[in-house]
């Protein structure tokens, strides 16, 4: 039998990818690790929660807008799907905080439930979960959690803390107790970068709407803005 040798070609489309990543400004002023980070849907203010105090921040000038402290400690928060209400939860009773004037409209008994280590992102249907064992499992929203992944990440070295798509979908960023802030090209189904920029576990990542802001938190308190673009 004869052989036609282009047969035995494999074609593999080289997805290149670079991360642009450079430091705006550092905050610090935190009580205890950072918790959560979330950018309003605007992109001109986020918050910082830690389970002692939450603040909020103005995006472009990293400006305290203003800061909550209870001594019953902060279990979740929230911006609320409409972008006028800004919902946290403190001694079991849920807070929603009017950002037009500033003031709590309405306290009910409640739960919030959040997740650091899981996101969703619901134009490509994807899910991405962090596991402890320093992996992400990247699945179908539809699927079941018990499913197996449709790929998996690897490269961190423990558990990982928090899971992030940029608005792109084209890259997912993610945070472990290895202390590194890694991305990952998801069509290529690869690592672009791995950056130890805190001093502890990364604990928290938010994207700003527009995917030129990241806002990475760490256990120690820090937080740290950053100018972000994504290279090919």
């Amino acid at each position: 039998m004869g052989y036609d040798a282009h047969l035995s070609k494999v074609y593999v489309r080289r997805i290149e990818m670079e991360i642009g990543l450079t430091l705006r400004s550092e905050l610090k002023d935190h009580q205890g690790g950072i918790r959560d980070i979330a950018v309003h849907e605007s992109g001109r203010l986020f918050y910082v929660r830690t389970d002692q105090m939450m603040v909020l921040y103005d995006l472009a000038s990293a400006a305290k807008l203003r800061g909550f402290y209870d001594s019953a400690g902060y279990d979740a928060a929230v911006f609320d799907t409409t972008g006028r209400m800004f919902l946290y939860q403190s001694a079991g009773r849920i807070h929603y905080w009017d950002l037009s004037v500033w003031q709590d409209r309405l306290v009910v008994p409640g739960e919030m439930v959040e997740f650091r280590d899981i996101d969703t992102y619901p134009k490509t249907g994807l899910r991405a979960d962090g596991t402890d064992e320093g992996t992400i499992e990247v699945r179908r929203i539809v699927a079941d959690s018990d499913d197996p992944p449709e790929f998996v990440l690897e490269g961190h070295q423990r558990y990982v803390e928090c899971v992030r798509f940029h608005p792109s979908g084209r890259v997912l960023a993610s945070g472990s107790a290895d202390m590194t802030l890694r991305f990952w090209n998801l069509e290529a189904r690869s690592q672009i970068s791995s950056h130890k920029v805190h001093d502890d576990f990364v604990t928290a990542l938010a994207f700003s709407p527009d995917g030129a802001v990241l806002i990475s938190g760490d256990y120690s308190g820090v937080v740290r803005i950053w100018d972000f673009r994504i290279v090919g």
